[in-house]
Parts: C-alpha cells; structure tokens; sequence
C-alpha cells in the first residue's frame, strides 16, 4: 500500500477510533481485546503494511509474561507490541517496564506501548534508572494525519529501510 492510501486508512480507523471512543465513555467499558482487533491489527496490518501470518506473532511467551505482538522481518524481531485497552493511561511505569523488558528480553531494541489513543515508541537499549526515560516518541491518534512521517515509521516498510534506527543515532 502507498503513503496516499496507508493515510486514507488512518482517517477511516481515526473516525472508528471517534465512535468507539465516544461509545466507551457511555458505557464505560475498555476492553483490551476490541481495541486490539478493531483497531491496533488494522492499523499495523492495513495502514503500516504487516502481514500477520507472516510477519506478526500474537501473545508470544517472554520471560514470564506474553507479549501482545512481535513484529519480524526474516524471522529478525524489530520490535514487541504491548497493547492496552481505550482509555488507558500509558504513562504508567508498570506499562512502561512491561513494554520495555518483553523487547529487552528478546535483544530487541523498539517497543511500542498503545492503546490506540496514544502510540508511544520506546527503545529498549537505552540503560536508564528509570523506565520512562527509554521513551522515545509519543504519537496521539488525533495526529496520525499531520504526523503520518512519525507513524510512518513503524511501517513494514520503514524498518526494511532502518529509518527509526537512523533517526534515533541522530
């Protein structure tokens, strides 16, 4: 898919993000499940181009614990998804660390953290004292539009090209 269409795909899971947002807000549900088929996978898989039969694993076992998603190309991890439900807060150190040490374990240096809402982008590699200091881009749904480039770059095709490792050496 190209940029043109991979943003007209944005723009219609953005609109379904709207009412499912406003839907969760009546009746008070987040549910971690939904918002991952209805529209983590549809983001990663129809707008940034993975193809989860062959590319994407689902709840891998890491440590103790399972990973929402490990992302691959040639069987090489480029990065572990931790996904939450809508509504969540992702600037809990819990999901932090949970995010960070799945990615660490496997010698992965990207993690993504989402709940739709908000995208964070977390590097695994970077030692820090404090988990939140291993975030490194943070990307909110309402803009996915204007920061298309941003979210462009946990693509299939951005990693095939390293651009998220070249923009962090910068």
């Amino acid at each position: 898919m190209d940029k043109n269409n991979a943003k007209q795909e944005v723009k219609l899971l953005i609109e379904k993000y709207n009412r499912l947002a406003q839907k969760e807000r009546d009746i008070k549900s987040k549910e971690e499940e939904m918002t991952k088929k209805d529209l983590i996978r549809p983001l990663f898989e129809r707008v940034l181009g993975w193809n989860f039969e062959e590319d994407v694993t689902a709840e891998e076992k890491i440590s103790k614990g399972w990973v929402d998603y490990g992302f691959r190309i040639n069987g090489v991890p480029k990065f572990f998804l931790e996904a939450k439900a809508l509504g969540e807060n992702l600037d809990n150190q819990k999901f932090f660390e949970q995010a960070v040490n799945y990615a660490y374990y496997k010698r992965c240096p990207w993690a993504v953290l989402t709940n739709f809402e908000t995208v964070k982008i977390l590097n695994a590699e970077w030692e820090a004292p404090n988990y939140l200091h291993s975030h490194f881009m943070t990307i909110k749904c309402n803009e996915f539009l204007d920061r298309f480039d941003d979210l462009w770059l946990l693509s299939k095709e951005g990693f095939e090209q390293g651009s998220l490792d070249k923009l962090a050496e910068r």
